[in-house]
């Protein structure tokens, strides 16, 4: 599968590459009007349904993308990551593709629902770590001591272009759009989507990146124009990250717009939201753009950024569907 393509931070020629690419293995994901929150927020507001895809989350672009460059002689290694789930379970599901094994280890607190996710995917999972950086050390740790190779989300420019097809499908699919609202955890879904996108002749198009008040490294490092680490304590275990990956922050700090912080509660209502009105399950980092767009409509805290978006064409990245059923019981509750 690999095209020898040797890149730092991926291009959007890298990024059209890496869709050839995936296309053959990797069903497109739908982007669906919502006619509930076009009137919610007076926007044209249209769904990313990467909750549709292969593991139920946009994760696996990037793993397939990053695995299939591999040498079989890397492969033959043993691939180790960590993960808060979606990626664990994608990249366990990639080496799978190539006839390859792979370790993740997860912090302790990971939901039982990514922990099967993994193992089902066929990955050796690990339970170690208070958050997915302490995870990160431990893997590395682990890949030092038993010869294996440590791939990490976020630094890997594969990964990233993998990651940047969702936002390039959605210009190709909808030109018109002038918002695409991303979840934000490491900063690698938004910063490939925004190469993508703003290359692909939309460059005055808006990448806003959106992140829990629980969990708001990234927030405060783009508004430091530095990388600041923060605790993080966030019920959505895809932005459950105390700061930005390096590779990911700097394409950031070039392309994407602003950032906008969301409530623990706002994520909540809007997983209850999705499967009540729309029949669709997304996990506390997939609602968090809905999070952002329902409140400037809802909440009068955020109401300054209605302007932003009135009459607007809007789309919004609902990264993955891995719920846990506590938080589901609670948020359909």
């Amino acid at each position: 599968m690999a095209t020898g393509m040797n890149m730092n931070t991926p291009t959007y020629n890298d990024i059209c590459q890496t869709q050839a690419l995936l296309s053959p293995y990797l069903l497109r994901t739908p982007l669906i009007h919502s006619p509930q929150l076009s009137n919610l927020s007076g926007a044209d507001v249209w769904l990313k349904c990467e909750c549709f895809a292969e593991i139920g989350s946009f994760k696996a672009r990037g793993a397939l993308a990053c695995v299939s460059q591999l040498s079989q002689a890397e492969i033959a290694q043993g691939l180790i990551c960590a993960s808060t789930g979606n990626q664990g379970a994608a990249m366990a599901w990639a080496a799978q593709r190539v006839q390859g094994k792979c370790t993740v280890v997860a912090p302790v607190d990971t939901p039982e629902i990514k922990r099967n996710n993994m193992q089902n995917a066929g990955a050796r999972l690990v339970i170690e770590g208070t958050d997915w950086g302490d995870s990160c050390k431990i893997a590395r740790t682990l890949a030092a001591r038993e010869g294996l190779l440590y791939l990490e989300d976020g630094e890997d420019p594969w990964i990233m272009a993998g990651a940047g097809t969702v936002g390039l499908e959605i210009v190709q699919d909808l030109p018109e759009t002038q918002a695409i609202l991303v979840p934000v955890g490491g900063g690698n879904l938004i910063a490939g989507c925004a190469i993508a996108a703003k290359s692909a002749g939309a460059r005055a198009l808006q990448m806003i990146g959106v992140q829990s008040e629980a969990a708001p490294a990234v927030t405060e490092s783009m508004g430091q124009k530095r990388i600041m680490h923060r605790p993080t304590t966030t019920f959505a275990g895809g932005m459950a990250t105390t700061g930005p990956v390096p590779m990911a922050f700097a394409v950031m700090q070039q392309f994407v717009d602003d950032m906008l912080l969301v409530s623990e509660q706002e994520l909540m209502q809007s997983i209850g939201y999705f499967v009540r009105m729309h029949g669709i399950l997304v996990e506390g980092a997939g609602a968090a753009a809905l999070a952002a767009l329902a409140a400037l409509a809802a909440l009068a805290a955020l109401l300054r950024y209605a302007p932003r978006f009135a009459g607007q064409t809007v789309a919004m990245v609902l990264s993955g569907r891995n719920v846990d059923v506590g938080s589901l019981r609670a948020a359909i509750g």
